[in-house]
């Protein structure tokens, strides 16, 4: 016997695909004319910027370039000097499912880099970077109510965060920016770009954005004494996203992704304000939810037949809140092996994000690498690397236990040097995101009823039956195939669980 069954639903996000795979960057540079010869390197690093990402035919291809970026001191100078290469890479992952409507989510991770140099003027490089990809789509979960006069059906009600909107949209932000009132920008040594998102409404299958963009450089002003300056700026920005299922009751989760960037220096000597020309390419992924009170059927029997229900695991995100917290961690790093005269430049390196149920919220956790570019007691520029740990509970997130689209990045650094070899740190982190409460609970899928199979009865209007202490009504009435709301009648009884040793009569339906 089929059962009639009056299906109701909700969306979750799905992860399709998670998967990473090392890419290696092997480099053989030769200085070009204009860089002065090499004398010790201070730092090399790789950053991975991507180009394109595509999902067609179960392939999802990633393609982009990876700057290998060399600082070192000049051997006539003794100063900070840089040079760059870009090596592309191509990646593709399989992927079993295609969905109709997916979001692509992708994260690098610099793992190692060797820099050896065979003469003042060239470097052999090798080194390599995890690539992550993850594929998420919208899941669709059935929720039954058992619609027949001859089915007890035990419920309970829930909250249920709903998945109305998922969508992504690549999009870029070019701006020119005066560097008129700066020290003058001869050639850079080393830039970093992030992005986030400040405010974001929902309307009718769109969301308007705003955010801003953080440019960070660390250049020389003056090639020929290799005199260094930093600088920082803000660039606002704001987009018009088409998305489907956006309305203004949904609550956005979203991530703000950099993917790549390009810095052009427009010092034009007829030009009494020099401009530094910045393109970014953003990628912005949402989910929106909308939060509702359901009931699922937790067990189900027939009191006429013979019947077995049949379960599945349900899994629902209860709470769905946006996260954009912020909060300041201070540091004191301790130089051990020379003495720090005057400092150049200090930023962050690469930051990790691992997030955790903690006392009914949600604790943000990992570690922070900060650069440290100085010179030491003899005017020798250095570099000094040092790792911290950070742990941070989220604000606004009581009752969650996981976070979505979670994403850190350190918004400001300012520092001073205490002594010779201490350096106290204080740095502005931001964590975005969602807050969300997973659970998982069994429910019944459907109940088979075998029509051919009544259940045998006695002539007994009512059975007495002696209740044990801790007893569950609905389980009494499932056993005797009677009612619950007869059984709970008949004794006058308003709660499931027996509550002290007491004599309960069975009616017959």
């Amino acid at each position: 016997m089929e059962l009639n069954q009056e299906k109701r639903s909700f969306r979750t996000p799905w992860i399709v695909t998670d998967a990473v795979a090392e890419q290696l960057a092997d480099a053989d540079i030769t200085l070009p004319d204009y860089c002065p010869n090499i004398e010790k390197i201070l730092k090399c690093t790789l950053t991975p910027k991507i180009q394109t990402r595509s999902l067609s035919g179960g392939q999802l291809q990633i393609e982009g370039f990876c700057v290998i970026t060399v600082l070192y001191v000049d051997g006539d100078k003794k100063s900070v000097r840089c040079c760059e290469q870009n090596v592309n890479f191509s990646q593709t992952f399989s992927v079993k499912d295609t969905p109709e409507n997916y979001v692509i989510l992708t994260k690098t991770k610099s793992e190692y880099i060797n820099c050896r140099a065979l003469s003042p003027r060239r470097l052999v490089i090798h080194g390599a970077f995890s690539l992550y990809a993850k594929v998420i789509a919208a899941k669709t979960t059935e929720l039954y109510t058992l619609d027949d006069s001859t089915l007890e059906a035990r419920k309970i009600q829930i909250q249920c965060a709903d998945l109305k909107s998922l969508c992504q949209e690549q999009f870029t932000v070019s701006e020119e920016i005066s560097a008129a009132d700066k020290p003058a920008i001869e050639s850079l040594l080393y830039s970093s770009v992030s992005a986030s998102v400040t405010d974001c409404k929902a309307v009718t299958g769109k969301l308007m954005v705003n955010g801003e963009i953080n440019l960070r450089m660390f250049y020389l002003t003056d090639i020929e004494s290799g005199q260094t300056a930093k600088t920082e700026y803000v660039v606002p920005f704001s987009q018009v996203i088409d998305c489907a299922g956006a309305e203004e009751e949904n609550r956005s989760v979203l991530d703000c992704e950099v993917l790549s960037y390009e810095i052009r220096l427009k010092n034009d000597v007829l030009s009494e304000k020099p401009l530094i020309a910045l393109d970014v390419k953003i990628c912005l992924t949402e989910e929106g939810f909308v939060s509702r009170d359901e009931y699922i059927v937790t067990d189900a029997y027939s009191t006429k037949y013979c019947s077995v229900p049949c379960f599945e695991t349900v899994r629902t995100i209860a709470d769905a809140v946006p996260v954009s917290d912020s909060f300041i961690e201070k540091i004191t790093a301790k130089i051990d092996n020379c003495q720090i005269s005057k400092l150049l430049d200090i930023y962050p390196g690469n930051i990790t994000l691992d997030a955790e149920a903690s006392n009914g919220s949600v604790k943000a956790a990992g570690k922070i690498n900060m650069c440290i570019v100085a010179l030491n007691e003899e005017e020798f520029p250095v570099f000094i690397e040092r790792t911290f740990d950070y742990s941070h509970t989220i604000a606004g997130a009581s009752g969650c236990n996981a976070l979505m689209l979670p994403a850190v990045r350190m918004s400001g650094v300012s520092y001073r040097l205490a002594d010779g070899n201490c350096i106290e740190l204080r740095c502005e982190m931001k964590i975005s995101g969602g807050a969300v409460k997973n659970e998982s609970r069994r429910a019944v899928q459907s109940v088979e009823v075998d029509t051919e199979k009544p259940i045998e009865t006695d002539d007994c209007a009512l059975t007495l039956y002696f209740a044990s202490k801790g007893e569950s009504l609905w389980n009494i009435a499932k056993e005797h195939k009677t009612g619950l709301a007869l059984l709970t009648a008949e004794n006058g009884l308003d709660q499931d669980v027996i509550e002290s040793p007491q004599m309960l009569l069975i009616p017959k339906i």
